[in-house]
């Protein structure tokens, strides 16, 4: 019944890590009919079958499941059809299947990943029109975008580099020639929109593909070269050492969660008990930590700041990072099934770690700032390639910030302006002091500690300020708290015109500071127009430009320029430095994404 099969285009490629052969492949069908409790004789079975230069095998059978709107508690079981069909050409193998996947053990021995370059120079080719992606960004913090999709008839047209250097591709449709493809680099999965073909078309469809895969990579669109960029990770480890480990828990939780959930998490003891979603939640919410990467041999341990117990090990191998253990937020009492399969009956059941590693479900930071490795793939922010200059634009030094001493200062009765050497006096008298409107927006409903707006030759400026104080050091720590306020409040920068009423009133009182009423007003500013007004007219300002400002005392401008001074000259950077850059990175690229402009302003 093989002429019967009818699909789309669409398969994973893999290099041959291994050679297959009649007895392997015969094998892998007869443990694959095992895992899925199968009896009744296959619909169709093919070996290694000749078709051109290529070999092709397949097979095809009924099973049963659980349905996945029923607990497996009920018993109650659906009969499925699933196919799967692998193309063995020039070294490489393309799979191609529906509800059934090859066993674990089999893909591990005899497939290897096909590089990402190799997929990229396949798919996006100098011509290749981008009209769909979906990318990861580069940091690991929990503050950030994350991940985004875009879509437009042409990428190129509507996104600029400023948006989308810091993030790494993971999936795009192109339209080259009149011909949409799909691809996912980090997996090796292709595919075109077309009509649903039978087995000969997928054979030539694979073999197309192996061909373009294998041949030496012209140059790249344009448009993909102001993404992130790959490189070998042999390269990244001649100049460079991991530094930061985090577990990329959104992975974890999509393929956990929702419509499209593919696995189940449970732990085993006298029973197999599934997690619940409020479990999950706990420990995703423990996964989400940076751990610092230690010295060593090609095996790193992975410890959570200031403490000597390691929470995860890495291991440094030829071509991929594996993730060797886990115990970070329990890890290590957690494995992972099929969701199609019964409660405690899947034979690949394997622990959280080997799943994460598989799935390359981590993120590792490198002592080169540049440098990332996200889905099995370093890769290199190109824009760093200017020694930090381009990073050092967004810090600006205010020499006011040299005398601070608190964030607000001491409050007394009677008071009736905030305390010169505290961050929110610098940012009354120095460093919003030409914002003609100036409120203060502190405690509460909070959107920043100041809001301020101007008008400059006929624009208008918006700027929510977010001030804080703390010992002067180059380090995350510090930024944590004020990054994700300011990121928070991205959206309330248009203000929101159902909002407005409340805030108003809030800002005609005066500032209650910590245990004391002051005579503060929280209106520092006017431009002489009725406050509502004000806000009014600059919410509906076409041209109206929009900053988030971060104010910190616990910075120096020249600190961070020495520290890029040391990564040029050869000198490792401390981990807390790495974490910083890619806190604020993330933080000016989220500005990026609405239209704003993010910055820090500092000691000199």
């Amino acid at each position: 019944m093989i002429e019967d099969l009818a699909v789309a285009k669409a398969a994973t490629f893999f290099e041959a890590r291994k050679k297959l052969s009649d007895k392997a492949v015969e094998t892998a069908f007869t443990t694959l009919r095992a895992t899925y409790g199968v009896k009744a004789h296959n619909i169709f079975k093919h070996t290694r079958e000749v078709l051109g230069n290529a070999r092709w095998s397949a097979i095809c059978f009924m099973f049963e499941a659980p349905p996945a709107f029923l607990g497996s508690t009920s018993g109650v079981r659906e009969t499925l059809c699933g196919y799967l069909m692998l193309v063995e050409y020039e070294n490489h193998i393309a799979v191609f299947s529906s509800r059934i996947s090859l066993p674990a053990a089999f893909r591990s021995t005899h497939f290897a990943p096909v590089p990402i370059s190799r997929v990229e120079g396949a798919i996006a080719t100098e011509n290749a029109v981008f009209q769909k992606m979906r990318m990861r960004n580069m940091s690991v913090s929990q503050y950030v975008m994350r991940s985004k999709t875009l879509e437009a008839p042409n990428l190129a047209n509507v996104v600029g580099p400023a948006g989308s250097r810091r993030y790494a591709p993971q999936t795009y449709s192109v339209t080259t020639a009149g011909v949409q493809t799909t691809a996912t680099p980090s997996t090796g999965r292709i595919g075109v929109r077309s009509d649903r073909v039978g087995q000969p078309e997928l054979v030539e469809f694979a073999t197309g593909v192996i061909d373009a895969l294998r041949a030496e990579p012209a140059d790249a669109s344009p448009f993909i070269r102001s993404f992130a960029r790959p490189m070998s990770l042999a390269d990244a480890l001649s100049s460079s050492q991991p530094i930061t480990l985090a577990i990329d828990t959104n992975k974890l939780t999509d393929a956990a969660v929702g419509d499209n959930a593919m696995i189940r998490l449970v732990r085993v003891g006298d029973e197999v008990v599934a997690l619940t979603a409020a479990e999950l939640g706990d420990l995703a919410a423990e996964l989400d930590q940076a751990l610092i990467v230690g010295d060593g041999g090609k095996r790193r341990s992975a410890k959570l700041p200031d403490t000597d117990d390691d929470a995860a090990a890495i291991s440094l191998n030829k071509s991929r990072i594996a993730l060797r253990s886990l115990t970070l937020g329990g890890a290590d009492e957690i494995e992972i099934e099929a969701l199609e399969m019964p409660l405690g009956a899947d034979p690949d059941r394997r622990s959280l770690q080997q799943y994460l590693d598989e799935e390359n479900a981590f993120v590792v930071l490198f002592d080169d700032v540049r440098l990332s490795y996200i889905d099995g793939q370093v890769f290199r922010d190109e824009t760093m390639l200017d020694g930090g200059a381009s990073f050092l634009r967004y810090l600006h030094a205010d020499a006011s910030l040299q005398v601070v001493t608190s964030e607000k200062g001491n409050f007394v009765a009677g008071q009736t302006a905030f305390d010169a050497a505290s961050t929110f006096g610098a940012v009354v008298d120095h460093i919003a002091a030409t914002d003609t409107t100036l409120v203060c927006d502190d405690l509460g409903d909070e959107w920043a500690d100041f809001v301020g707006i101007k008008e400059i030759g006929g624009l208008t400026q918006i700027s929510f300020y977010h001030a804080k104080h703390g010992a002067l050091e180059v380090s995350a720590a510090s930024f944590h708290v004020s990054v994700s306020q300011a990121i928070k409040n991205l959206g309330n920068m248009s203000f929101p015109e159902e909002r407005m009423a409340a805030k108003i009133q809030g800002w005609g009182g005066t500032y209650n500071g910590p245990g004391q009423a002051t005579q503060i007003p929280k209106t520092v500013r006017s431009n002489g127009a009725n406050l509502a007004d004000t806000f009014a007219s600059a919410r509906t300002a076409p041209d109206a430009l929009r900053r988030a400002v971060i104010v910190t005392s616990s910075l120096s401008k020249q600190a961070v320029a020495d520290a890029f001074a040391a990564i040029q000259r050869g000198e490792r950077p401390s981990h807390t430095f790495v974490q910083l850059y890619w806190l604020l990175q993330s933080f000016f690229s989220a500005c990026t994404e609405v239209g704003a402009t993010g910055s820090v302003v500092c000691q000199p």
